[in-house]
């Protein structure tokens, strides 16, 4: 290689991470609007201006790309979760105003939620890839449970329950919420049943509901 071609290679800059994820965003478009068993990987290509060669270039295969899709998704779910927390207020408030912050988010997109089911279901269903589901789950329960530690912390009070446990029990009832809410889309019954969610919470954290 010469010199000036040296050069030039020095400067260009590294556009592997910026296609692997452009095509990780075609994929979650593609999925949230047709869903896995119509997402081909040519559709995926055709979304991400690619050929289906580049998709095998840098995901192997489709099971490979859904399941770095998954991760993304597990990702983006966390960051929603760590952005809308809210600290201002009470303790009361801020556990109520950051449940509610959350559930606009999942009101905003649906179609996302149940991309992010039908992945979670699929990596279960393939034993190679099952680890991921429950890593899934891990990690919002961690998210979760670092959040009510360290709003407790910040007010100087004492949960009642062990952290992990009320995680596990939001992460979970927002589960079943959310699977309900993206199957008859009846906003105004999903919030009251968040409301009733949120009294729960702080019943059992001791913490008197904030009224709302």
């Amino acid at each position: 290689m010469r010199r000036s071609d040296e050069r030039r290679a020095a400067i260009r800059p590294d556009t592997s991470d910026e296609r692997r994820s452009a095509i990780i965003a075609a994929a979650i478009r593609v999925l949230a609007r047709e869903g896995i068993a119509e997402a081909t990987t040519r559709k995926i290509a055709n979304e991400a201006s690619a050929n289906q060669a580049m998709l095998g270039y840098y995901f192997g295969s489709k099971d490979d790309l859904l399941l770095a899709v998954l991760q993304e998704m597990m990702r983006a779910t966390a960051e929603v979760v760590r952005e809308t927390v809210v600290v201002k207020g009470s303790l009361r408030e801020a556990i109520a105003d950051s449940l509610k912050a959350f559930w606009a988010h999942v009101e905003m997109a649906p179609e996302l939620q149940i991309m992010q089911y039908e992945l979670t279901l699929y990596a279960i269903r393939h034993p190679d890839s099952a680890w991921l589901a429950k890593q899934q789950y891990d990690g919002y329960c961690a998210v979760v449970e670092a959040l009510f530690q360290e709003a407790y912390a910040s007010a100087q009070q004492t949960c009642a329950v062990p952290f992990a446990e009320i995680a596990r029990f939001v992460v979970g009832s927002l589960d079943g919420l959310i699977l309900q809410f993206i199957s008859d889309r009846d906003t105004a019954r999903a919030r009251r049943d968040l409301n009733h969610l949120i009294e729960a919470v702080l019943a059992l954290t001791q913490t008197q509901p904030a009224k709302v």
